[in-house]
């Protein structure tokens, strides 16, 4: 019985330090909201109010090995260079400010951000073709007009970022067969009010943010073949 209780107090004295000396790579501290500004300020200066000649940061995430060992939090920062369309991989050790590893890829999208959309959205209510084509088809089903000031405002939006994975994603129309490879916006729009706000309008149009253009269009009357598209 006494050898017993010896064998149950030395697993036990055994085990402790064990689980004790883990806490620190267990339980890692939290990236926090400054953290993440941090990481998001990294490299060139994200303005808001201009088109990012150069790059922008477009997802920051925990990088996946991040265990907080040495007093280090490691985040992944992908930034995307508009004039060469590559997404750099930055692992950015928050706490000691530098860079641990760099590279660019080609051909990899992530969704757009606020400020992308904010911008392409401020392209498309400055080019005349495509508010002319969503102002009539908007009056012509609605009978009224879309708001004199920030008529988007009066739409739902969706923007999606057009990827060359799946090709039939990217709609057939002129401009658009290198998005993916671009970083192109693909917006469509629908009704404000009930029971028209899931019905799409048929008038779309692409923002390619790497070439600085727009592509409107309605989806029914201007869509091309597959053939010509490529």
């Amino acid at each position: 019985m006494h050898t017993l209780k010896q064998a149950k107090t030395l697993l036990l004295s055994t085990a402790i330090p064990l689980t004790f000396g883990l806490v620190p790579f267990t339980h890692a501290e939290p990236l926090t909201a400054e953290d993440y500004t941090k990481a998001k300020n990294l490299g060139e200066a994200n303005t808001r109010s201009l088109h990012p000649t150069t790059s922008r940061v477009i997802k920051v995430s925990k990088h996946r090995s991040n265990v907080m060992t040495h007093n280090e939090k490691w985040m992944d920062v992908y930034r995307y260079h508009y004039p060469t369309d590559t997404t750099e991989r930055i692992i950015y050790d928050v706490v000691n400010d530098k860079v641990i590893d760099s590279k660019q890829y080609k051909n990899i999208q992530f969704s757009a951000t606020r400020d992308e959309i904010a911008y392409a959205k401020q392209l498309l209510m400055n080019n005349s073709a495509f508010m002319d084509k969503l102002s009539a088809e908007y009056y012509d089903r609605y009978h009224h007009s879309l708001p004199i000031q920030a008529p988007l405002s009066g739409l739902n939006i969706k923007a999606i970022v057009l990827t060359s994975d799946n090709p039939h994603s990217i709609p057939l129309v002129a401009n658009t067969k290198n998005c993916g490879l671009n970083r192109c916006i693909y917006f469509f729009f629908t009704s404000l009010d009930a029971p028209y706000e899931y019905v799409a309008l048929e008038t779309k149009a692409i923002v390619n943010l790497s070439k600085h253009t727009i592509t409107p269009f309605r989806h029914k009357s201007e869509v091309s073949d597959h053939a010509d598209h490529h």
